[in-house]
């Protein structure tokens, strides 16, 4: 070997090789999260073995998995890395913060941001200095976290929660988007006849559709909850569904259990987690700061002679594209962003009228070339992906090509649920729903510009598994910024990768073939309850909306945090407190 080559490989060994931990000898834990992603923990130190995804270059490979750009050429230098021939091996000091985030999801999966800080569950004998290293950067801050967690021993047992303050945690754990400190649900797992299941009992107030359908399934629509509830309720032995008991033993069947909620190894859970970790190396684009160079497309659902959901005299179309341009006023005037809308109405344009209640309209054109009048809504959405796959494709303002990574999508509707579910929700396309080549053919489709420039779409590996990590950075974002206005938010998994219903787990046509790297489906509100429609007919609460969904843009770019535009106005008084009642009536004459 010659000098060169001796001095490379000894820098080699020494990124890719982590020193010798003082943890006791003979632990070892692997997780395989993909072909292409594993993790190790050898004795209390990580290393991450990781090789290109199908679609994505051997240099985009080691700037993405990298610390820095010292640290990817050392990667690229490596004998059989570029060609494939062998993954990557990096000790974790030497991670991207993206892809450290990746190898403690992939490797502690129960562990959670919660809004102290990160909550981290051992699964073995773990030192603290070895927990201090991976979550901090320094060892040295063991005695610190002995002391926020009342240990008096240097190693914590398997199952101890280490509560790791926000303060000293490094940027890919302290920048996670938290979720709220609540104790997790006291789920007991037994079999019977029938298979297995898992046992809530219920609490003082609690309902069998809310409490447990909706919460512990996933369950949204109306007809899906109602029966599943008598199916939960027949397993169950429940004569009435509307009298159980506070304590009553309810059996949950684990075939309709979400993945959340499983054992941790049930086949389910694990592959779920995996998912998970595998994306959170995509977590956030390049920063922007002002949304400089940033395209964002706003979709408002349906329109034309399809209204959408119909509630109380409120159409979904009408108030959909109400929030949609307010949003794109405050983006215009607020950012640097280039902002561009799917539909436009014939007869207001982009006005943003000043009223409370809307006046309905069916005069809103997709602009496709030529634009569409949106008679048949599956022509529609069909068309509107095609949109959105064109408009990515198109100069910037300035001539330039606006990169994919710096375009977001955001397609706004207001949903039809059980009347007991409250708030917003964001979907985003998980990865394992995009596996095939998509397109239409017909002579509908034909006569437009956008399907005749890219008549099938496809994704490779990279971009499904991008897709995925990138968009629930950005739904989590919307989901923390609505919550710190006040506004209503489902409790339950707001975030979510696919729409159960009648049995089926499908992702929207609109996120499914669309190839936005970062898109998400926000639904505004639930219009089948009473609270969420009452507040969707009045301006202050559709003025929140969009201010949450521009600060969430600019965040997730790496601007203010979410609360740039100011206090939420209330319905009444467009001051401020609390959108989450109805407005009182005499509000709504004034106006």
């Amino acid at each position: 070997m010659s000098g060169h080559r001796a001095l490379a490989a000894a820098a080699c060994a020494a990124l890719f090789f982590p020193a010798a931990s003082s943890s006791p000898p003979g632990s070892v834990r692997r997780v395989e999260v993909s072909r292409d992603f594993a993790v190790q923990r050898a004795d209390g130190a990580i290393t991450v073995e990781a090789r290109p995804l199908e679609g994505e270059t051997p240099v985009e490979f080691a700037r993405r998995i990298s610390k820095d750009e010292a640290t990817a050429q050392k990667v690229l230098a490596v004998t059989g890395v570029v060609s494939g021939e062998r993954s990557a091996v990096l000790s974790f000091g030497a991670l991207s913060d993206e892809s450290k985030r990746a190898a403690i999801e992939a490797l502690f999966p129960s562990d959670v941001r919660a809004t102290s800080g990160w909550l981290h569950i051992a699964v073995e004998d773990e030192r603290l200095a070895d927990v201090a290293e991976w979550f901090t950067g320094a060892s040295g801050n063991a005695p610190a976290l002995a002391k926020e967690n009342a240990f008096a021993l240097d190693v914590v047992p398997p199952g101890s929660m280490v509560r790791i303050p926000a303060e000293l945690l490094l940027p890919p754990f302290r920048d996670a988007e938290p979720v709220p400190d609540t104790a997790p649900p006291n789920l007991v797992f037994d079999r019977d006849e029938k298979g297995r299941y898992a046992v809530y009992r219920l609490r003082k107030g609690e309902a069998l559709y809310s409490a447990v359908v909706v919460r512990f399934t996933g369950r949204l629509f109306a007809v899906d909850v109602n029966d599943l509830a008598m199916t939960i309720a027949a397993r169950s032995h429940i004569e009435d569904v509307h009298a159980i008991p506070v304590g009553f033993p309810v059996k949950i069947p684990l075939e309709v259990l979400s993945e959340e909620f499983l054992p941790k190894d049930d086949p389910r859970s694990l592959e779920r987690a995996r998912e998970k970790a595998e994306s959170a190396q995509f977590a956030r684009p390049e920063i922007a700061r002002g949304l400089a160079g940033v395209r964002v497309i706003l979709d408002a659902g349906h329109g034309g002679r399809d209204t959408g959901t119909l509630h109380g005299g409120v159409w979904e179309s009408t108030y959909v594209y109400d929030v949609a341009c307010r949003l794109r006023r405050i983006l215009a005037e607020k950012t640097h962003a280039e902002v561009l809308m799917t539909t436009r109405d014939a007869v207001l344009g982009w006005k943003v009228p000043e009223s409370d209640r809307l006046r309905d309209t069916r005069a809103q054109v997709l602009l496709t070339e030529p634009a569409y009048s949106l008679v048949d809504p599956t022509v529609g959405v069909n068309l509107r992906w095609y949109l959105a796959n064109s408009l990515i494709r198109r100069p910037g303002p300035d001539g330039s090509k606006v990169p994919p990574e710096r375009t977001v999508f955001v397609s706004l509707h207001a949903d039809s649920l059980h009347p007991s579910v409250r708030g917003a929700m964001v979907y985003v396309p998980g990865e394992r729903y995009l596996r095939d080549r998509y397109s239409k053919a017909g002579p509908v489709y034909a006569a437009y510009r956008e399907v005749k420039e890219q008549p099938v779409v496809s994704f490779n590996r990279k971009e499904r598994v991008a897709s995925e990590g990138a968009s629930t950075a950005l739904a989590n974002g919307i989901v923390t910024a609505l919550r710190e206005a006040g506004l209503p938010v489902h409790p339950f998994s707001p975030v979510r990768t696919h729409v159960i219903r009648a049995g089926r787990e499908w992702v929207p046509a609109i996120l499914r073939y669309n190839r936005v790297p970062n898109r998400v489906l926000v639904e505004l509100a639930n219009l089948g309850n009473e609270e969420d429609r009452a507040l969707m007919k009045t301006r202050g609460f559709r003025g929140a909306l969009a201010d949450s969904l521009a600060s969430a843009v600019v965040a997730f770019f790496g601007g203010p945090p979410p609360g740039l535009y100011g206090p939420v106005p209330s319905p009444a008084s467009k001051a401020a407190p609390k959108p989450v009642k109805p407005p009182p009536k005499k509000s709504r004459k004034k106006s």
